[in-house]
């Protein structure tokens, strides 16, 4: 809008005066065109300054929602806009360019209100932090031509609560987080406080929505495995038939009715039917004609013991995606290997873990000489391996193993003992804490996604720091607990518009693989045993990430970061928002520039970024993972501009 005297009696009145001249002809050309020119020019200054306003005023909108929504304001209703209107005045103003005058623009501040109606027709209250501010500009130039004032209404509307979050926590419980951290405290007990204060400030943000259950979080707890829950084991997307290809190693069922000091039920036969190369399964028919799949679950059985929870980490791609396969009691091995009910296939299936008894120190000389003293890298030995369970020694079976205590005290005859299965049934056990089939599942189960605050913020408080790192199981199963698919189906859609899918992931040091010097080549944890070199699959160039094409993956590091990153690709490729920290990670770490790669937007439907800007990874210690978390937790808690 404009203020103006009149420029058209001046016109008037120089074309009346009929004397005249060149002059005059000339004056009255120009002063049109001066004019003109001059209120061009100022048009395009108070056009500048009214962007400058808008940005200013779009990012008081957002910071006062944000603040709303967190419950900094209290009191009367009357007593919050006073508030709200004093912090959005201060905010809008110290973001304006010094070239505005301050005393130019007056700022008004409300909470608005619309009824409105959701895709099905429900309706809804949806509510607003309406600002608007008027701008009057002094004319410099057009003064000329009595244009002495330009004026303007900017405004910004920014919705609050019309977004749903789902926000899984995925944090190392590696025995490095008991390690103190600067600002006091461990690392652990660090990522405890700012995780829950997190927790806080997300539901205070949700606490306004006018969505149903407006915010879900998930905790993923993760050491060199990830427990799932023992009340899972029977789930219809275990393994519980034996099926996938890694369920069976260090499994020789042909031993089970055979081998000497075991005594198989009455009339039993176990048949082993090889399905592809090292890829055995196994059924048991009893004498009443009942067969039973034999499984790892049969071996804990065996020992006694209850499976903990953790579980193996599939054959690659399943291992970086989240596919499922569920089975049923009708279903045959070749019909779940198809894929049977839209599954995908019999690697799909998630495999209990499982250690084995590896060979005592006695019996794992290099060669069969007893003067030999160098002794095979093994730590997991909890059975005998020649003892029976009433202590007794046996003889092996002549022409197979050879005879005597020390029989094929070489590598293979190693191996060959580490495989018996009746020794977990009929042998002498001696099963402790360091030392049992569960050896590497060292975390508290993870917490499916969850509305209730109480529930995220107790399994938090109840993380417990032990054993080696392993972000990827973290990452996969992050990702699958915002999942709709099968294993867990809490997460919403991910068409659904009016939902975001975040992952938080933070760890303080590098992936770790226990390796070794043993035949095993390695400890045993969620990778099995490097010997089977499950690891190396998926590692060709044409495979690999971008970070990591051309390199050598010359070390198990190395591979396990890049399945890492293949797993955070294809879960922002799945529509989840990766934010990742870095915790007390000293400089040079490889998991920095790992962390640094997986952090980014999610991607909708077409491909392109759900968020368009962002801060996603964070380097913090002890005295700024707060305000990392606070950051991330302002990111999330983010409200719409309407207007």
């Amino acid at each position: 809008m404009f203020k103006k005297n009149s420029v058209l009696s001046a016109l008037k009145s120089a074309l009346r005066n009929e004397s005249g001249n060149f002059a005059m002809i000339m004056g009255l050309t120009a002063f049109p065109l001066i004019g003109v020119t001059a209120l061009a020019v100022d048009y395009a200054n108070f056009e500048r300054q009214k962007s400058f306003v808008q940005s200013s005023l779009d990012a008081a909108a957002l910071a006062t929602s944000k603040e709303y929504a967190s419950g900094a304001f209290t009191g009367t209703p009357a007593e919050v806009e006073t508030k709200l209107e004093t912090y959005a005045k201060d905010f809008f103003e110290a973001n304006l360019p010094s070239q505005i005058n301050k005393e130019k623009v007056t700022l008004n501040a409300v909470i608005e209100e619309e009824e409105k109606q959701d895709s099905n027709g429900i309706p809804f209250s949806e509510k607003s932090v309406a600002l608007d501010v008027d701008l009057e500009y002094d004319t410099f130039f057009a003064k000329a031509i009595d244009y002495e004032k330009m004026t303007s209404r900017i405004a910004s509307e920014v919705a609050m609560g019309n977004l749903t979050v789902e926000i899984a926590l995925v944090v190392d419980n590696s025995g490095s987080m008991n390690t103190g951290t600067s600002g006091g405290g461990t690392r652990i007990v660090k990522a405890r406080d700012t995780a829950k204060s997190m927790v806080d400030q997300i539901h205070a943000a949700g606490a306004i929505s006018n969505k149903e259950n407006p915010v879900s979080f998930a905790l993923v707890p993760f050491a060199a495995s990830v427990n799932i829950g023992v009340d899972n084991s029977t789930k219809n997307w275990m393994d519980t038939n034996g099926w996938a290809s890694i369920h069976n190693e260090n499994l020789n069922w042909e031993d089970l009715g055979t081998s000497a000091g075991y005594s198989p039920p009455s009339g039993a036969t176990v048949a082993v039917t090889n399905k592809g190369t090292n890829h055995n399964i196994a059924e048991e028919t009893l004498s009443n004609g009942t067969k039973d799949w034999k499984t790892r679950f049969d071996v804990y059985a065996m020992l006694g013991r209850t499976w903990a929870g953790c579980v193996e980490m599939r054959k690659w791609p399943h291992n970086t995606q989240d596919t499922f396969q569920t089975i049923t009691s009708s279903m045959t091995y070749d019909q779940a290997a198809g894929g049977a009910g839209g599954g995908n296939g019999v690697d799909a299936l998630f495999v209990p873990m499982f250690a084995p008894s590896e060979p005592m120190r006695t019996y794992r000389r290099t060669t069969s000489s007893t003067s030999n003293d160098y002794y095979r890298s093994y730590s997991n030995n909890y059975t005998e391996d020649f003892k029976k369970s009433n202590n007794a020694f046996f003889a092996a079976p002549a022409g197979t193993y050879g005879s005597g205590l020390y029989v094929n005290n070489a590598d293979t005859g190693q191996l060959t003992r580490q495989n018996w299965v009746w020794r977990y049934q009929n042998n002498a056990k001696s099963i402790t804490s360091s030392k049992k089939p569960d050896i590497s599942c060292t975390t508290k189960p993870l917490t499916e996604l969850s509305t209730s605050k109480t529930t995220i913020k107790t399994a938090i408080d109840q993380m417990q720091p032990n054993g080696n790192t392993n972000v990827q199981e973290g990452v996969a199963w992050g990702w699958r607990t915002l999942s709709d698919n099968e294993p867990f189906t809490a997460g919403r859609p991910n068409n659904d518009i009016d939902n975001r899918k975040y992952m938080i992931v933070l760890t303080d040091g590098n992936n770790t693989y226990g390796t070794n010097n043993s035949p095993n080549g390695s400890s045993y944890a969620a990778w099995g045993y490097a010997k089977h070199a499950r690891i190396d699959a998926g590692l060709s160039n044409s495979d690999l990430p971008a970070l990591y094409q051309g390199q050598s993956m010359d070390t198990y590091e190395k591979k396990m970061n890049a399945h890492t990153l293949q797993t955070c690709e294809n879960a922002k490729n799945d529509g989840v928002t990766v934010f990742t920290i870095a915790f007390d990670v000293p400089n040079g770490s490889s998991v920095k520039s790992l962390l640094n790669a997986c952090a980014g937007s999610g991607k909708d439907q077409d491909g392109d970024q759900i968020i368009a800007g962002g801060t996603f990874y964070y380097d913090a210690n002890g005295s700024t993972l707060s305000d990392a978390m606070a950051s991330i937790a302002s990111q999330i808690s983010e409200m719409r501009i309407k207007r």
